[in-house]
């Protein structure tokens, strides 16, 4: 009896300790010192999305290859952390060898700042994305604010958006160039979408008082709204862009799709809708971020507006702004910084002290802005030239207005070289002009 007893209380207890053992984890080791305990759910191009608990709260939440030291598997397998957008493999970088030259101190050669002061320079992201505001022009500054001493950089955009195919463009520059050497923060007095979606891997975004930012929809064509695989990629960008400046990828979904789940069968993508609330702690001030309308506070739909779009004094409310301020001077502050400079020299009509890597920026749009205005007339003027050839005669004739063609042709070659975008949106590319060069070489004959 006393046997059958003990049996029946071995049994109970083994089958309690089976219940209460812990079901098989992944863990997450970050390089900002956390392991998470949890479960990968989603894996995409070194992006992994992880659920996992905080007390009795359990989200989920996209890292990148940037905020991943490990993945241990639940099998006892780990992965090391996958490299960052942009790195290229140790193991295929070309070795230097024992005989390469040692490199020249490129230090001797570079001008010392006091080191206790923080030095500033306002690059602006204005007029059209990928015309105006592109991501060559940015690269090309990194010289510059390297040979002035700059340690912050400060990306302030003005646009109502453009071409969708810069986005990633100019994120990866300012992600993978900007932000290894400077602290680089969005300064933002309106970015609307393509312009918010370029600045959106920026950590730390400020608005100006009237500053707004999102309204991310796409469009082709004429007017027709992006849809389908289509949208499906340009929504998947946007999440790995989410993982780049540690937000949650909800919210600027919010900003891309209606908050109305109508929207899906209407768009010909897969849920969820673009439906965003928020919960804020009332003692830490915290905010969780809900992708429905279950929170306190709903952002969209709101108002009968179904895309969302922040202004100043909600982005900061919830969190998505780090701060407002309507001076450089301010915005210095709000940075926390109380000795500083800002590089440059005075400027007119600029309310700040204007950098070489920024006159490098109004440099390319006026440029670029002047190539758009004698685009239409120079096209014009080499066709009519091509037709005076054709209708000529005389050889002699012909071959002139040849020559007038082909100057036409070289400035729109230069166009070309000089603002790559043209190459897609002017269709100047390397086998139109392969194609003109044989038609005027026809006519020559």
């Amino acid at each position: 009896m006393k046997i059958r007893h003990f049996l029946r209380l071995l049994t109970v207890t083994l089958a309690v300790m089976l219940l209460a053992a812990p079901a098989p984890a992944d863990s997450l080791k970050l390089k900002d010192g956390r392991t998470l305990t949890g479960k990968v759910t989603r894996e995409v191009d070194g992006y992994i999305w992880f659920k996992y608990s905080v007390g009795e709260l359990e989200q989920e939440k996209m890292f990148g290859p940037t905020d991943i030291l490990e993945l241990k598997r639940d099998d006892g397998k780990s992965d090391p952390a996958p490299a960052p957008d942009g790195d290229a493999d140790p193991a295929t970088k070309p070795d230097a060898g024992t005989d390469a030259a040692p490199a020249p101190d490129a230090d001797a050669a570079k001008p010392t700042f006091p080191s206790n002061v923080r030095r500033i320079a306002i690059l602006t992201g204005e007029e059209m994305v990928g015309v105006q505001m592109a991501a060559k022009p940015l690269e090309d500054a990194i010289p510059l604010l390297e040979k002035d001493g700059v340690t912050d950089v400060v990306y302030k955009v003005n646009s109502g958006g453009g071409y969708l195919l810069e986005i990633q463009k100019i994120s990866d520059v300012l992600h993978q160039k900007y932000k290894p050497k400077f602290r680089t923060v969005a300064w933002i007095q309106s970015a609307i979408s393509a312009a918010a979606m370029s600045s959106y891997c920026l950590e730390e975004i400020f608005f100006m008082p009237n500053g707004n930012f999102g309204g991310c929809t796409g469009w082709s064509g004429q007017l027709t709204a992006v849809k389908g695989r289509e949208l499906e990629e340009v929504l998947l960008m946007m999440e790995k862009i989410s993982a780049r400046a540690q937000r949650r990828p909800e919210i600027m979904r919010a900003m891309q799709i209606r908050g109305n789940r109508d929207t899906l069968q209407e768009l010909l993508i897969n849920p969820p809708a673009g439906e965003l609330s928020a919960n804020i702690d009332p003692r830490t001030g915290e905010v969780t971020w809900y992708q429905d309308q279950s929170g306190k506070f709903v952002l969209n739909p709101k108002h009968g507006v179904e895309i969302l779009t922040f202004d100043a004094l909600e982005a900061e409310k919830f969190k998505f702004s780090s701060g407002t301020a309507t001076t450089h001077d301010e915005l210095a502050r709000k940075m926390g910084y109380t000795e500083y400079v800002f590089v440059g020299k005075p400027m007119k009509n600029y309310a700040w002290p204007v950098s070489a890597a920024e006159e490098l920026q109004i440099a390319w749009r006026k440029g670029i802005s002047e190539a758009e205005a004698n685009f239409g007339k120079t096209v014009t003027s080499y066709f009519a030239a091509v037709q005076q050839a054709r209708s000529s005669q005389d050889k002699t004739t012909r071959g002139s207005f040849v020559n007038r063609a082909r100057t036409h042709l070289n400035t729109l070659r230069q166009m070309a070289k000089k603002y790559p975008i043209f190459v897609l949106i002017r269709n100047l590319s390397k086998d139109f002009f392969d194609e003109q060069e044989e038609l005027l070489r026809s006519l020559m004959r």
